[in-house]
């Protein structure tokens, strides 16, 4: 039986950027889009720390080499997860943004802060390796490249599109308006996000899990706090 050291060194051992693939663009897309589809089930299943990069590879069905030719490394993969996990909600938000700026729903009163409160949630459900990420890779590193352009992709992302959402939103006189609307949208995304750091320390202990109940009794969570804290009180309120 090798020591444990060994193995971590041979999961983790430099994989030899390879020349050029004999692919042609759409088959090289699939290839790239399977490896990061691997990496994303894996790190699912086992976590970040327990992927190795040859063990994603044969996961993706493609040889190793391909990680180094697409990605250059485990951060660049981590990056593009993370990127892809990102567009992902960052066009729902935006679709949500264009169905009220282009009249999509006649009721004018009609506000969309239940879809928003579920796309934030069903989208880290999809992703539960993303907060821990974020933690560990992001927020712990001061100058690291990932930091950076995860900076970057936050900034260009969901997050000045939710802004500008619950701007609208105030003008229409559906959410309050004496909130700030940036720390509204820091508040919407951490009672999504901190659930799935906390739960796996404590859930067993409060009798919590982020399985498919568990994920809508969350929703339904946040959309009674955001309803109260945030929407624009009415005379029925």
């Amino acid at each position: 039986m090798r020591a444990p050291l060994e193995k971590d060194a041979e999961r983790d051992a430099p994989i030899r950027r390879p020349g050029r693939p004999r692919l042609d663009e759409k088959d090289g897309l699939a290839v790239r889009e399977r490896l990061i589809e691997a990496a994303t089930t894996l790190a699912v299943e086992q976590g970040f720390e327990a992927c190795g990069l040859r063990e994603i590879a044969a996961r993706a069905e493609v040889s190793p080499g391909m990680i180094a030719y697409y990605f250059g490394d485990r951060e660049g993969l981590h990056e593009a997860m993370f990127q892809r996990a990102f567009e992902r909600v960052t066009e729902q938000v935006r679709s949500l943004l264009e169905q009220q700026t282009s009249g999509l729903h006649e009721d004018e009163t009609h506000d969309r802060l239940d879809e928003l409160i579920r796309i934030h949630v069903m989208s880290l459900a999809a992703d539960p390796w993303l907060p821990k990420l974020i933690a560990r890779d992001v927020l712990s590193a001061d100058d690291s490249p990932l930091r950076v352009r995860a900076a970057e992709r936050l900034r260009s992302g969901p997050v000045p599109i939710i802004v500008r959402w619950i701007e609208e939103e105030q003008a229409r006189g559906l959410l309050r308006s004496d909130l700030d609307p940036r720390l509204m949208a820091i508040s919407i995304a951490s009672l999504a996000v901190f659930p799935f750091l906390a739960i796996p320390l404590v859930g067993s202990r409060l009798g919590l899990e982020l399985d498919d109940t568990g994920v809508l009794g969350l929703i339904e969570h946040n959309r009674k706090v955001l309803s109260q804290g945030i929407r624009a009180l009415t005379e029925e309120s």
